[in-house]
């Protein structure tokens, strides 16, 4: 299965929302706007893009909360054939400059609780030329050339023919630079083309069968994940509950005021709404709780689908290949549970309808047998074209179309995918490698432990040991406890040599576990890096 080779997310837009123009598209706290709204909205906003000079190619980034302005936003820079930039609110000031230099955005779509390091950039380099502010009170510290109020730019004339239409977009022309999560340093600009994206969204609905009976739940930016599967439940004419923020009963309760279908979340949570009264909700109309960008315990899962039904459905994926390189359906949860394949909850799956993946040695790159470990490569029509910026990472992450993850797994018999570490994250501990998922799921199946994270410190005799950094789940837990724990899980080199004990554990912008702020104090006098 393939997307049309001709097509762009232009064309692919305006099919849609003429299509379904009468339902509703999207649906907030205090408001609900139709595919119609949508359209029209979107059409005087790409006008009033062209009119204030952007042109087709043309970096547009987007720094925006959960609204359905957002939305709109994107699909004007869709429809006149921009570049979408999407940041992610929770980014640092540093981090938005970054990406707003490096990106060489023209223009920047924000709120003002976000303008700080806008104005920061438009003031020190002149540049974005064109800040758009989505407020009725417009901060005062950007430079006045460059503002232009969104409300204004939306209530353009509709009536004429709009001018997007004049220019020509075609589907290898770039469409989307998003950048990764920056855990192994700077962020790298990843590129997508016209093309891929729209094989993105063909890959999601053929996974997920997302159509005009959903209504889907976003609580996570939809700068990141949460915007590809919104974007997907449009396409298929489904309607979609934007809400900011996350907390366990605020989800319950637009699953049951909304008749939720589907909803998009990460493990913690599932984790967190495992410890609320979920059961004083009705969930019955839930048929797909979907979860991924980041490891989880199998035993919550299992606890996950005692509480909600077999509805669990995981995805394996990253920036350069988004979400789907590998899905674990509602069937494989289901007979995991059942006793009939108990070991598939510890997989990420089966390689996707429009993926490929394969296992190769990290040294030579060949590609290793069903049951050998060795970093996960990946193709697909919608992986990444190019790092902006960056030709030398470009050539050491794409050959021949395939993706290095930089993750190392295994596949079994079955084409099942097992992820074990990131590649970085290998721990040689006395010529032996241990893999941090391995320890951490031993750790993490301790009653008494919320959560663990693994990694290597120096050590003058071993050269790396293990050490863990544990969340208790009761404060009764002892080291001596734990370390008896991991002596009956693990082999005696994989077992921690040393245990600390934290609250909390810290988490990037993006809400996955930051294990480098854990692990960089340990290494930084040392004479080397780890591996």
């Amino acid at each position: 299965m393939n997307a049309p080779a001709n097509q762009t997310l232009r064309t692919l837009f305006e099919n849609a929302l003429q299509r379904y123009r009468d339902r509703t598209a999207l649906v907030t706290a205090d408001r609900t706007l139709s595919y119609e709204t949508l359209d029209s909205r979107s059409s005087a906003l790409a006008a009033a893009f062209i009119d204030s000079g952007l042109e087709p190619g043309d970096k547009v980034a987007v720094l925006l909360s959960n609204r359905p302005e957002s939305v709109l936003v994107d699909l004007a820079i869709i429809k006149m054939g921009a570049v979408r930039v999407p940041l992610n609110p929770m980014l640092s000031s540093e981090e938005i400059q970054y990406i707003l230099s490096d990106s060489g955005a023209r223009a920047v779509v924000c709120e003002p609780e976000y303008s700080d390091p806008v104005a920061e950039q438009a003031t020190a380099t002149a540049a974005p030329e064109t800040v758009v502010v989505v407020s009725d009170d417009p901060p005062d510290d950007i430079p006045e050339t460059t503002v232009r109020d969104y409300h204004e730019m939306v209530a353009g004339d509709t009536s004429v023919e709009p001018t997007y239409r004049d220019l020509e977009v075609a589907p290898d022309d770039p469409a989307g630079l998003f950048y990764t999560g920056g855990t192994t340093g700077k962020p790298k600009g990843v590129v997508y083309s016209q093309h891929s994206l729209v094989a993105s969204l063909y890959a999601h609905l053929a996974e997920f069968g997302f159509d005009g009976r959903d209504t889907g739940l976003v609580v996570t930016p939809l700068s990141h994940s949460a915007g590809t599967f919104l974007w997907a439940n449009l396409l298929g004419g489904g309607r979609t509950v934007v809400q900011r923020g996350f907390t366990p009963e605020s989800l319950l309760d637009a699953i049951e005021r909304y008749g939720v279908t589907w909803t998009f979340v990460v493990p913690t949570m599932i984790y967190r709404l495992l410890e609320a009264p979920y059961d004083s909700y009705d969930c019955s109309s839930l048929e797909r709780m979907l979860y991924g960008a980041a490891p989880i315990r199998s035993d919550k899962l299992e606890d996950g689908i005692a509480a909600f039904g077999p509805i669990f459905c995981q995805f394996y994926g990253q920036t350069e290949v988004p979400n789907l390189i590998s899905v674990l359906g509602r069937k494989e949860h289901a007979m995991a549970t059942d006793g009939r394949a108990p070991e598939r909850l510890e997989s990420a799956g089966h390689p996707c309808l429009m993926a490929e993946v394969r296992i190769a040695d990290p040294d030579t790159g060949a590609e290793l047998d069903a049951g050998e470990v060795g970093e996960v490569l990946a193709t697909a029509p919608y992986a990444f074209e190019y790092y902006h910026n960056r030709p030398e990472a470009t050539e050491d992450t794409l050959e021949d179309g395939w993706v290095s993850t930089g993750d190392i797994g295994r596949l079994d018999g079955d084409g099942y995918l097992y992820l074990l570490d990131r590649k970085h994250d290998v721990i040689v501990s006395g010529g032996l490698n241990v893999y941090s998922y391995t320890v951490e799921n031993a750790l993490t199946s301790h009653p008494d432990v919320d959560q663990a994270v693994v990694f290597g410190i120096p050590d003058e005799t071993w050269g790396e040991a293990v050490h863990a950094v544990v969340v208790p789940a009761a404060a009764s837990l002892t080291e001596r406890e734990l370390q008896r724990h991991a002596s009956e899980h693990l082999a005696d080199y994989e077992q921690p040599k040393s245990l600390s004990f934290v609250d909390a554990l810290p988490t990037t912008s993006h809400g996955k576990v930051d294990k480098a702020a854990l692990r960089d104090p340990y290494w930084e006098h040392q004479d080397r890096s780890i591996n």
